[in-house]
């Protein structure tokens, strides 16, 4: 999967990230979030700058990541010019803005690959588990990938953490019944 992602053009990266993006941007569940956690993508993960456009055209606060030690804070910002090189080289709020208390409605989250049952391999530090399982359950975790990335089925360790939705280039999968009006 990596070695797949990492071999696409630029401008395959920009369509299909794309079409990814107008995927959730046509959700309900976007429409009514008010807080919305996005991630900067290495590699040639599925990008999210139109995301965060959308979300500031509807006043929504935007949250990014930051590495603390061992694991994530969310941390808002206004504008991406407030993101700069930090853990790993991935671009995370500046050092001068202050994590949030506030959980986000909807946390998008990356990876290397997913699978129909609503799990994720991610780069095996454990960042998002850790984060997730201290996480309201009101927070919507949201797979974001290409739809290549997508298999039938992953190995699941006792500190994984499961998604609620996931979000491809193709296709939207919901498995939390709880969320109401996805398109």
């Amino acid at each position: 999967m990596l070695k797949r992602r990492r071999a696409l053009l630029p401008e395959q990266v920009a369509q299909l990230s794309h079409l990814a993006q107008q995927q959730l941007v046509a959700t309900e569940l976007f429409c009514s979030a008010q807080r919305l956690a996005l991630y900067s993508p290495i590699h040639n993960e599925t990008a999210t700058s139109e995301l965060f456009v959308a979300a500031a055209r509807q006043g929504k606060q935007v949250y990014y990541p930051r590495v603390v030690k061992e694991g994530l804070c969310m941390v808002e910002i206004d504008r991406p010019e407030q993101l700069v090189p930090g853990a790993f080289g991935v671009l995370e709020p500046a050092t001068d803005l202050h994590s949030s208390q506030q959980v986000p409605d909807v946390i998008l989250i990356p990876g290397v690959a997913f699978d129909r049952r609503g799990h994720r391999l991610g780069y095996g530090r454990g960042f998002y588990d850790r984060y997730l399982a201290c996480c309201s359950d009101r927070a919507v975790r949201v797979g974001f990938c290409y739809s290549f990335q997508l298999c039938d089925a992953l190995p699941v360790g006792a500190h994984d953490q499961s998604l609620d939705i996931l979000v491809t280039d193709t296709e939207t999968i919901t498995w939390w019944r709880r969320l109401p009006g996805l398109t």
